[in-house]
């Protein structure tokens, strides 16, 4: 910290902690320390001496150095009312005022003289802490999507776990109620055997007989009179997360809400994509966001194969793009909104026809980036819809327009066995 404290600070710093002395003593040497820093150096040392001179200090209590004290509290008040580093308001290059605005338009922070300037005049101009209200809208709402998938996890969990517990339970009561009943079955056996003894002990008598033995079996715990632990706990972390695929649906493609126009709303854990009526004026105009109507999926490929499957109605457009707003480099095809064909869609032409009276409803898209092939398959009549190919060298994101659904994919646990 004393690496911090100005020329001016010195005086006022305590030698032990280098900060601004709290409560000053001061020792006959005329060195002054923190009281609590002298307290603890002194605890250390086992020596009531100077932590500077290493002079001894004969006193019991140093004295407290009240003027010291006094200077260093206004200091510390007035270092407190100083603007931190970092901090500062941003001026105005042009008219020396506070950056208070931000022009929509032109994208920059603005004071309120430039708004009212010719070059701003007729703007969209907004105070700044409105302009960030998308992101902290955006940071609530991801939050709280993050929790309410968690929720369906712990609330999956908890009824798995209650199950178990039950049938844990059940299990016991009902192999507890078997013994009971097999523990009165053999204590009315040996009631029997002992009644029949009694008997035959009267015959011996009579009869003069000196010598009988009985050999009676020990009682034996029949098969399966013990809790099934090993059903209950056996594998049960991988057992219950086997089941969580029940529960749990995998998109191979989500979307990129930040690349999503400004028409579109996304929804359904970014895997559906729904034209609207009005603009959405909070929607940041961002450098990876598309036009009005397009949205990209948030992973790209730059090489290998990948397919996906989407749900499409109404106008549509389905494929593969470069995230780059400039040149539009497009491959997909898209239902016309003029003529209502089904067209291919391509950097070199977006007119060229595929169909003029077969529109699948669900398509899958499937890139095979190495050899330069985008193919769509018709998932209900079952047959391929078209064929793009292209060399593709850089990296693709898969591209929607308009409405659309990612279809879930189906996926497995795969158990495999040591050979």
């Amino acid at each position: 910290m004393a690496a911090n404290v100005s020329r001016a600070e010195v005086d006022f710093t305590c030698p032990v902690c280098c900060d601004i002395f709290r409560d000053p003593v001061v020792l006959l040497c005329g060195h002054s320390f923190c009281k609590r820093c002298l307290q603890e150096w002194w605890r250390q040392s086992g020596l009531q001496s100077c932590p500077v001179c290493k002079g001894l200090f004969p006193l019991e209590q140093p004295p407290h150095n009240l003027a010291l004290r006094n200077l260093c509290d206004n200091l510390r008040q007035e270092k407190s009312q100083r603007p931190k580093s970092g901090s500062k308001d941003l001026i105005c290059s042009l008219h020396s005022e506070k950056l208070k605005l931000f022009c929509q338009d032109d994208r920059q922070l603005i004071c309120v003289i430039c708004r009212d300037s010719q070059k701003h005049k007729k703007h969209n101009c907004i105070p700044i802490n409105e302009a960030a209200e998308p992101f902290r809208l955006q940071a609530q709402q991801t939050e709280k999507t993050i929790k309410e998938e968690f929720q369906k996890l712990y609330q999956f969990l908890r009824a798995e776990e209650t199950a178990r517990i039950d049938a844990v339970r059940i299990e016991a009561v009902l192999k507890s109620e078997a013994m009971d009943i097999r523990i009165v079955n053999l204590t009315a056996e040996i009631s029997s055997l002992t009644n029949k003894l009694k008997t035959l002990g009267m015959d011996i008598k009579a009869d003069n007989i000196t010598f009988m033995l009985f050999n009676l079996p020990d009682p034996k715990t029949p098969l399966g009179a013990l809790l099934d632990e090993s059903k209950h706990t056996g594998n049960l972390l991988f057992t219950v997360w086997k089941k969580m695929k029940d529960i749990i649906k995998h998109t191979p493609v989500t979307l990129d809400p930040n690349t999503g126009g400004s028409l579109l709303s996304i929804s359904e854990h970014m895997t559906r994509s729904t034209t609207q009526d009005k603009w959405q004026i909070l929607l940041p105009e961002n450098p990876e966001r598309r036009s009005t109507v397009d949205v990209l999926g948030s992973e790209g490929f730059s090489r290998g194969k990948h397919s996906w499957d989407v749900e499409v109605e109404g106008y549509w457009a389905v494929g593969v793009a470069v995230k780059d707003n400039l040149h539009k480099k497009i491959w997909a095809i898209y239902m016309c909104t003029c003529t209502v064909f089904l067209r291919e869609l391509t950097p070199e032409d977006y007119v060229k026809v595929v169909s003029e009276d077969s529109y699948p409803q669900r398509v899958r898209v499937q890139l095979d980036y190495d050899h330069g092939i985008l193919a769509f398959f018709d998932l209900d009549r079952k047959k391929p819809v078209h064929t793009i190919k292209y060399t593709f060298t850089e990296t693709v994101f898969p591209y929607f327009q308009d409405n659309v659904k990612i279809l879930p994919a189906e996926w497995s646990v795969v158990q495999r066995r040591p050979t």
